[in-house]
């Protein structure tokens, strides 16, 4: 397996590929369930991992922890990662999924949470061809909180498709959506966000907010909010704001001494660093920030 070298010796390491497992962590693991039971920070790494059966993530009661989950390809996949999250446990979740040649694929997530649970989901999208994302969360239980964030940096010719889903299922749970889109080149974007409260789970609080940029005349980006309230007694909001790189910002950097580069560079930050000053590991944030800044100096000509 092709593990990043920062984890590699890593005791908190689980790696998986088709064949050969690491579990340095001694989290328990069968028939494609991993079962956290103990609080802290676990690296997750996932080599060409392409199997029918789902990969589950169980969460356990009153448990506290991070998860950073990576994989790395070569080829198509077509893969689900099933999390549950039980009462009272709370789940940071950050992804990067890497393809290092161009792949159609398929990943969903399906998230489960029981009462007063809290997952802090953040997916970095770099990735190369055509991906298709689904994320779907479920509140089951009361005071359940969720909150998405996404970054991503499409580059090439890269199409992606995505569709994300809360659904308010319970009184009192919470949504809160942030996509930060950045379109370069002939990569296209689209995105469907959905929050829907269903009727009866009232003082439940849905919100989205999508901001994008596309970096050249040939790059796209599609959003489509939605909201499906069937209560009154909610907080619900959405939101899209999706343009070209604006001229008279970028005048008033030039205006104040900085070089084109460093003007365009200061805009497209305010896209990545809410999301990237977020992640707590240096390493990972770091590999994360050297993806993007290659795609968009490459294809931006930043």
């Amino acid at each position: 397996m092709k593990i990043l070298k920062a984890f590699e010796e890593s005791p908190k390491l689980i790696a998986f590929d088709n064949k050969n497992l690491i579990n340095n962590a001694n989290i328990k693991i069968k028939n494609n369930h991993l079962t956290f039971n103990k609080g802290n920070e676990f690296f997750v790494f996932l080599d060409n991992f392409n199997r029918e059966k789902e990969l589950f993530f169980n969460i356990k009661k009153d448990l506290k922890t991070t998860i950073y989950l990576m994989s790395s390809q070569s080829r198509s996949i077509d893969i689900k990662y099933n999390f549950l999250l039980e009462e009272n446990s709370s789940l940071k979740l950050i992804t990067n999924f890497v393809a290092t040649r161009k792949t159609a694929s398929k990943i969903d997530f399906e998230f489960n949470l029981r009462e007063n649970s809290e997952l802090d989901l953040m997916n970095a999208l770099t990735f190369k061809g055509d991906l298709a994302l689904n994320t779907l969360v479920l509140l089951k239980g009361q005071q359940a909180k969720v909150n998405l964030d996404l970054l991503n940096v499409g580059g090439d010719e890269s199409n992606y498709i995505v569709k994300q889903n809360v659904e308010h299922l319970e009184k009192y749970t919470v949504s809160n959506i942030n996509n930060w889109l950045i379109s370069t080149e002939k990569a296209k974007l689209s995105y469907s966000v959905t929050g829907f409260i269903e009727k009866g789970k009232e003082f439940s609080k849905c919100n989205q907010s999508n901001k994008g940029i596309m970096l050249s005349d040939t790059s796209e980006i599609i959003v489509e909010p939605k909201l499906l309230i069937d209560e009154y007694n909610v907080e619900a909001s959405h939101g899209a704001a999706i343009g070209q790189m604006d001229e008279l910002q970028l005048y008033y950097l030039l205006s104040r001494g900085l070089t084109e580069q460093e003007a365009k560079s200061l805009i497209i930050s305010g896209y990545t660093n809410p999301f990237i000053s977020n992640i707590e590991n240096k390493d990972f944030a770091d590999k994360l920030t050297s993806q993007i800044s290659r795609l968009i100096r490459r294809k931006a000509k930043v």
